[in-house]
């Protein structure tokens, strides 16, 4: 039995209540015609679409921006003959009204780290302390102070801190504060499963008030935690859009939400899918295609599951199944020895490409001189990272997808200036030629 098998039952329970936003008679949007873009990969038109996209605001599941960016997608896909369907995505309100730190000089105000744990509208206040493994107790009744360091050019170590959170809480802690290492400086949010669920109230603080918070825990001060919000759940849309009559599917996905304005996070990914669209239709291979656009990403890719539950084609009737992920497209920023980030306008290098046997020599042709990804993974499971790793254990046949960060990723400040068209027209081309190159084949 596979994942589908095991998980349809509890997916249709989950989607019940969803329908189809336009359903057509024939099952499918053809014969549509409709102006569109004279080159839809030209890297004005994506970086156009990123600077939309942010301009919605934060992406988190079920807001106003995420909803937007849903309805977006749909009102561009419609118009060129795709049949749209919209499900609901419920995820809980990560939305605060507070999330500070009050000490006896002054307060910080940082970002209140999911699954979200309230206080009291007046805090909680407890002592400072370090939080040490070895000396677990030691946070017992007081606020737990977390800092995992980070070697120079690492992502942020979110497994660690995940880990801390747990360890903090069950040692007795009344709530913690944790320092997150990042590149950037900011907080950094990390994803968080949907039902997951933590006893106490945890606040993330950037590095860069690493000083004045080690200042007060080496004082032992009295802080004053506080987290509210409305709490509850909301519910975002995965956007589906297919096309075409007859023929095995091309599914082309994305995620669509996120912490926060996910420029070079998500950008590249939503302008690329939907520059596909248009591409897509003008082609004549015999095949349909499917388009996604998931929310409930940043909980642990809780749409994405939903999708693949119930809504997914069969491996056996899909012909290729492209990912376009996180950060393959943003660009580098160097970590300079003050701690400041300075600007490229090149690539990242913390991104990766994962293909199937059948595309590897595809995507190295198309992809070569492409810094990192002009020589993708084989197929891995064990490798494999986000909404990717579900198309691996289906065991779609043919596939490929990509997944990264850059030193802005799950950051406030990760804005359209995360990407840029130069970086993003190449990769757009050489995705659409390794697409072409296989559907020639059928």
């Amino acid at each position: 039995m596979n994942r589908r098998e095991l998980m349809a039952g509890a997916g249709a329970l989950a989607l019940a209540g969803c329908s189809p936003a336009t359903p057509s008679a024939d099952g499918a949007g053809v014969g549509a015609t409709v102006p569109i873009s004279a080159d839809p990969f030209a890297g004005a038109n994506l970086m156009a679409d990123v600077e939309a996209y942010v301009g919605f605001g934060t992406h988190r599941t079920g807001s106003p921006g995420d909803l937007a960016t849903s309805d977006w997608f749909a009102g561009h896909w419609r118009p060129l003959g795709y049949e749209i369907e919209q499900t609901e995505v419920e995820a809980p309100n990560a939305d605060t009204t507070a999330a500070r730190l009050t000490f006896g000089g002054g307060s910080f105000d940082g970002f209140a780290q999911p699954p979200l744990a309230f206080t009291p509208e007046a805090g909680i206040t407890g002592k400072l302390v370090r939080w040490d493994a070895a000396s677990a107790s030691a946070v017992k009744g007081a606020i737990a102070y977390i800092h995992v360091p980070r070697a120079a050019g690492a992502p942020s170590p979110a497994a660690a801190y995940r880990e801390a959170f747990q360890k903090s809480a069950a040692a007795g802690a009344i709530g913690a504060v944790a320092v997150v290492s990042g590149p950037s400086g900011e907080v950094v949010a990390i994803n968080t499963p949907v039902a997951m669920a933590l006893p106490m109230p945890v606040l993330q603080l950037g590095e860069k008030l690493k000083a004045r918070v080690d200042a007060l825990a080496d004082a032992a001060s009295d802080v004053t935690l506080t987290i509210t919000g409305p709490g509850g759940t909301r519910k975002g849309k995965n956007t589906i859009a297919r096309y075409g009559a007859e023929g095995p599917w091309v599914i082309i996905s994305t995620p669509q939400s996120g912490w926060f304005t996910c420029g070079g996070e998500r950008g590249p990914g939503i302008a690329m899918s939907r520059a596909l669209s248009e591409w897509a239709i003008k082609q004549s291979f015999p095949v349909r295609w499917l388009f996604i656009a998931t929310s409930g990403h940043e909980w642990t890719d809780h749409g994405a599951h939903l999708f693949h539950q119930t809504q997914a084609p069969k491996p056996s009737e899909t012909a290729l199944w492209w990912h376009l992920g996180a950060g393959f497209g943003a660009r580098q920023y160097d970590e300079a020895p003050d701690g400041s980030l300075v600007q490229r306008d090149t690539p990242n290098v913390g991104r990766a490409l994962m293909a199937t046997p059948d595309l590897l020599p595809l995507c190295e042709a198309a992809f070569a001189g492409h810094p990192v990804i002009d020589k993708p993974m084989p197929a891995d499971l064990a490798r494999a990272l986000g909404e990717y790793r579900l198309v691996l254990e289906e065991g779609y046949p043919s596939g490929a997808g990509f997944w990264g960060y850059n030193a802005k990723f799950h950051t406030p400040n990760d804005g359209a200036d995360s990407t840029t068209a130069e970086i993003m027209e190449p990769i757009m081309r050489a995705v659409a030629e390794v697409i072409a190159a296989k559907l020639a084949s059928i």
